[in-house]
C-alpha cells in the first residue's frame, strides 16, 4: 500500500512540473512602408477579393478586421505598431483566411 502511495506521489509531483501548453503569438512582419500605405495597399487587395474589412486607426497604427462579417468567411486581426521608421504587423488568425494573408503578402 505504501509504495502505491509513494508512485501516485510522484506521478502528481511529474505532472504538476511539466511544461504547460504554449501560449498563442500572431505571426509578425515587419515594413518599412507608413501605415497610411500599408493601409491602402490592404484596402485595395481586400477589395479587389470582395472581402469584408473594416479599419480602426491609433495615433500610431491601427487594426484591420473582418469581425461581424457574415461572408463566413475567417475571423482574422491585422494590428498596425508604428515603431518609428519601421512598421510591424501582426496577423492573428486561429484559422486560415487566404485573401486577408495573401494582401499581407502584397502588402509588406
Amino acid at each position: 500500500m505504501r509504495e502505491i502511495g509513494i508512485i501516485t506521489l510522484l506521478s502528481v509531483a511529474v505532472t504538476a512540473a511539466a511544461p504547460g501548453p504554449q501560449a498563442y503569438r500572431p505571426a509578425v512582419y515587419v515594413t518599412p512602408k507608413s501605415t497610411q500605405d500599408f493601409a491602402s495597399c490592404f484596402e485595395r487587395s481586400q477589395d479587389k477579393h470582395g472581402a469584408a474589412w473594416w479599419f480602426v486607426p491609433r495615433d500610431k497604427g491601427g487594426t484591420f478586421s473582418n469581425l461581424g462579417a457574415k461572408s463566413g468567411a475567417a475571423t482574422y486581426f491585422v494590428v498596425i505598431n508604428d515603431r518609428g521608421t519601421r512598421r510591424e504587423i501582426a496577423l492573428d488568425q486561429r484559422s486560415f483566411a487566404a485573401p486577408a494573408r495573401e494582401a499581407l503578402n502584397a502588402c509588406i
